[in-house]
């Protein structure tokens, strides 16, 4: 034994007051034949067992066995050489060398290339159905991190990272951090990885190992949580994770004192179970005081209680959204003197170059404010609000020469405009899209936000919350400005975020969240939440619902399809229809899933058809929660776009049956030619159904009724540097991108712009646009269509123009497929719906599907995406119109011949209505926002789709103030799934 060692040694010693003995001496016991947990060792082996598993560790530091004790099998990835456990230096990684077991303690090696070994002390403690590890003391804490946990397995059917685990249909394996302090993780490969971080703690970190049968893994998990004092939640009395409410709907809605009887009708009717209440409804401020919204509240705190009450009386609960970590900036801590633990970043601070007075406007910078807002840029978490002393100030913009800041509004906020020194720091204060601050997770702030929120769900007898932001990115490198606050780590940093809630609730209370960390995973039992989309909604429901169901599943995370929007027509999308509520709730059925959805008093109040579409769904919720259909059904309603609907049989049993929504078929005139075609009927002979809706016809391209958004003759205002889309770049990385005007005349007439890109880079989709400043606000609202002639190339990328509104977060996309050679008039009608999802640019989410106002265009981009990795683009195009939609006129008598065999509508279908028929019985006449205008039997009987090949003929009545165009939907029905 070397010098070195033997001191290394003789700290053990100490620390363990002689309790270190070397295990050699002692005679092995054998129990290899008992199915005992324990530990052991035998000749160079080292026995770590539970009644489920022998994981062996060798005297050499090396993995050595993850054995099923059942059956022998063993589970450790032995392709090569795996450490026990691992340390971080400045010099790099350091493998265990040598571990001993001596009086109930792992001693485990490490040695540097140079300098004294390092050894820790481990204490493994075994129990029936897991194994823990727990780092008690370490001789050097230089190091960085040490790993608690380096298991590579062969289980790779299943991986998961929040809940480290990896597993088959037969056998799990899985590392649990036992306390705040301790990460795991595998980056999605079968490899388990749990360890300490200096910055956070060393000794005192903690792990259960598990290897277990499949079918046990969540009844461990739950035993590891109860047994080591992590999060446990419950509600009733039962883990959160096995409660049957996580299969339990909400309706998320702006419920108030006026409104709440109304608000439990509805969600009775629908079948909720939970009424949740909307963030800045229930409560007007944010931060370290939380109070009710006086519109929705004019009673104040006995308001928002009594309304709590009644929802209870009524058999429901009440849930919370809120704003995770937001200061209101007419919180207290920022009125008067700002609280230090508000949140900046560090790459954000400059410094001031010369002294300033109170009524000073321009600041200035001893370096460039390059790299903050500058007027008229976005972002989400940053803003225009400087901090300097006690004083917050609003700049108007940045100057580059001389640095500073110009056309500032002193003492914001409550605070108080004074003179400041040279060389004072000037922060800019993290902001949450305008609207608020945030508290450093770390600081005695974001405490006491804490704890006013859970005073909140306490006083009102919330019974769900859902914390918005518990995962947002920059707690990780936040720092409160007047402390000296070492970097934490995010994982640590959204831990200890999501712990003080939980901890400082006394309710029982359902946390609605993805898991976010290790610690959210026992917190959050119920996630796969995204926002709502107003266009493209079954897309957006497949692409990013549907898509999250494996993940969840893998996690073993109850799930939920929302939120799911409910709307009113309006320029931005059509108001609510039976189908898309359908699509969704037959999911939710297939999936045993909640649904949640979020919508406002007015869209359910002033939508013709809620009391049906709501009769609808509380069945589809009803027999989701009585298990009424087999698995074997469900199974089959799980496969995206696949649409079913519900009927009721004539034993009075429920049936499912698919239905196929045939393409809308765009007749502009009955000439003969337009309003005939064929469809396809995949399903057995059937009567016809059909939806047919007025549509509008657009006027040609050139005409004075067009808003002309792009003109190349003109000097266009571009905007290529800083923050572009959605607060982000301009393009990606190694795409360059230009657009410019050259002399080549479009056929359209006038001379035509030219944009170009390259993709130098590695992402295999790239992008790039250019941002277009239009000549002042535009309302397009009767101009929906763009029309514009382009010259392609063929190179099968997309040419995008995209609209955004003033309010800066939502977007319109309206693209072509340069699939095509030569000069071509584009008329594109509608824009992009759920297809924004193929095109892999920065608008391809909600942004683009949301909300939109028309009325408000101030600006939009010039976009080409699916750039293949050393392609190049090049296309050409024209004056860019907004195409006017001419009001459409009244369609009379409608019909339709099938095969030879004609049916008439005898109705009136008004600009904007559209009627539905189901085959049998009445035809029936909607409003835009799905009020009965008309309810008639058609003349004659429905005429029968054959299976296969139908030829359809649309007929109305002709007249010089007669209208013509339509969009007509078949709908077809197969047989009950069995």
């Amino acid at each position: 034994m070397s010098c070195e060692q033997s001191i290394v040694r003789l700290f053990f010693l100490a620390i363990s007051c002689g309790f270190f003995l070397i295990s050699a001496t002692s005679p092995a016991i054998s129990r290899a034949a008992e199915n005992r947990p324990g530990m052991r060792t035998e000749g160079e082996q080292i026995f770590l067992e539970t009644n489920h598993l022998a994981y062996v560790v060798g005297t050499n530091g090396l993995n050595v066995a993850f054995r099923d004790r059942r059956n022998e099998k063993n589970y450790l990835d032995t392709s090569e050489p795996t450490p026990f456990m691992r340390v971080s230096t400045e010099k790099g990684w350091i493998d265990s060398v040598s571990v001993e077991l001596a009086r109930g303690f792992l001693f485990v090696t490490f040695r540097p290339p140079t300098g004294p070994p390092i050894m820790a002390k481990i204490h493994p403690r075994t129990f029936p159905n897991y194994l823990t590890l727990e780092l008690t003391a370490i001789n050097d804490h230089t190091i960085g991190q040490l790993q608690l946990a380096n298991l590579p397995t062969t289980l790779t059917d299943m991986v998961t990272n929040d809940l480290t685990s990896t597993r088959n249909n037969e056998y799990a394996a899985a590392v649990i951090p036992a306390n705040i302090e301790t990460r795991s993780y595998n980056e999605g490969k079968p490899l388990l990885i749990a360890f300490a971080e200096r910055d956070v703690r060393l000794e005192g970190s903690k792990i259960a190992v598990l290897g277990c049968p499949t079918n046990l893994l969540l009844d461990i998990l739950e035993q590891v949580e109860v047994e080591n004092g992590l999060p446990h939640p419950t509600i009733d009395g039962v883990w959160a994770r096995k409660s049957p409410e996580m299969k339990m709907s909400y309706l998320f809605v702006d419920i108030g004192e006026a409104n709440a009887d109304a608000m439990i009708d509805y969600a009775k009717a629908g079948g909720f179970h939970y009424i949740v209440a909307y963030n800045g409804t229930w409560n007007q401020t944010y931060g370290t005081v939380y109070r009710p919204h006086p519109n929705h509240y004019p009673s104040g705190e006995a308001g928002l209680l009594a309304v709590s009450d009644k929802i209870h009386a009524a058999g429901l609960k009440f849930g919370m959204h809120i704003i995770n970590m937001c200061v209101d900036k007419g919180d207290p801590a920022v009125h008067g003197k700002p609280d230090p633990g508000l949140l900046t970043l560090p790459h954000r601070r400059r410094i001031l170059a010369q002294e300033i007075g109170p009524d000073d406007t321009f600041i200035p910078t001893s370096q460039s404010p390059q790299g903050l807002l500058a007027k008229g840029e976005k972002s989400v978490w940053e803003g225009f609000d400087l901090w300097i002393d006690d004083e917050i100030i609003i700049y108007e913009d940045i100057q580059i020469n001389p640095p500073g800041f110009i056309g500032c509004r002193r003492g914001a906020h409550g605070t108080t405009a004074a003179a400041h020194k040279a060389g004072m720091p000037i922060d800019n204060l993290v902001e949450f899209i305008d609207a608020f601050y945030h508290a450093d997770v770390g600081s005695d702030l974001y405490d006491r936000v804490a704890r006013a929120n859970a005073e909140a769900l306490d006083k009102y007898k919330f019974d769900f919350i859902y914390p918005e932001n518990v995962a947002i990115s920059i707690v990780e490198i936040g720092r409160s400005r007047f402390r000296d606050v070492k970097t934490r780590p995010r994982w640590y940093s959204i831990n200890l975020m999501i712990a003080k809630l939980y901890h400082y609730t006394k309710r029982e209370v359902m946390f609605a969240h993805g898991p976010s960390s290790n610690l959210g995973w026992h917190i959050f039992s119920r996630g796969n939440t995204v926002d709502f989309v107003q266009s493209g909604i079954m897309a957006h429901f497949d692409h990013n619902s549907l898509s999250g169901v494996p993940s969840q599943k893998r996690n073993m995370q109850p799930f939920e399809f929302g939120w799911f929007g409910y709307f009113t027509d309006s320029p931005a999308g059509k108001a609510t229809r039976p189908r898309e509520m359908e699509y969704a709730w037959s999911k939710a059925l297939a999936y045993g899933a909640a649904m949640s959805l979020e919508t406002h008093q007015a869209a359910l109040d002033d939508n013709g058809r809620t009391g049906e579409i709501f009769s609808g769904i509380r069945n589809w919720e009803e027999l989701k929660l009585a298990d009424y259909f087999p698995e074997s059904i469900r199974e089959q309603m799980q496969v995206p776009r696949r649409e079913f609907t519900l009927e009721r049989a004539g034993d009075e049993k429920w049936n499912v049956r698919p239905v196929t929504y045939g393409s809308g078929k765009h007749v502009g005139a009955v000439d003969g030619k337009q309003n005939i075609w064929e469809i396809q009927n995949q399903y057995g002979a059937q009567p016809l159904r059909v939806s047919i809706e007025v549509r509008s016809n657009l006027t040609n391209y050139g005409e004075s009724a067009n808003v002309v958004l792009i003109e190349p003759a003109s000097s266009l205002k571009l905007k290529t540097t800083g923050n572009g889309p959605f607060g982000g770049p301009h393009r990606d990385e190694g795409v360059s991108f230009d657009l410019k005007p050259t002399a080549i005349e479009s056929p359209g007439g006038g001379k035509s712009l030219e944009v170009t890109a390259v993709n130098k880079g590695e992402r295999p989709h790239g992008w790039g646009c250019v941002e277009v400043i239009l000549d002042g606000v535009q309302d397009l609202t009767e101009h929906r269509a763009l029309g514009v002639w382009v010259d392609g190339d063929g190179s099968g990328a997309n040419l995008h123009f995209t609209l955004e509104d003033s309010g800066r977060w939502q977007v319109r996309d309206f693209y072509v497929p340069l699939d095509f050679k030569g000069w071509k008039y584009v008329e594109i009608p509608k824009w992009a719906q759920g297809e924004v999802y193929d095109f892999h640019f920065p608008f391809s989410n909600y942004t683009a599907l949301r909300g939109m106002s028309f009325d408000s265009v101030a600006r939009m981009y010039v976009f080409l995406t699916n750039i293949p990795v050393g392609g190049s683009v090049r296309a050409r195009f024209s004056r860019l119109e907004a195409l006017r939609e001419m009001t459409p006129r009244t369609v009379h008598n409608p019909g339709l011949t099938v095969n030879g065999k004609s049916i008439t509508f005898p109705v009136a279908i008004e600009p904007s209505w559209y009627l539905e028929y189901a085959g049998a019985g009445p035809v029936r006449v909607f409003d835009a926002n799905g009020f009965t205008k008309a309810e008639v039997m058609p003349e004659g009987p429905a005429p029968s789709l054959q299976s296969g090949n139908n030829s359809l003929t649309f007929f109305c009545d002709r007249g010089p103030d007669f209208g013509e165009t339509v969009e007509v939907t078949p709908i077809t029905r197969g047989k009950p799934l069995r």
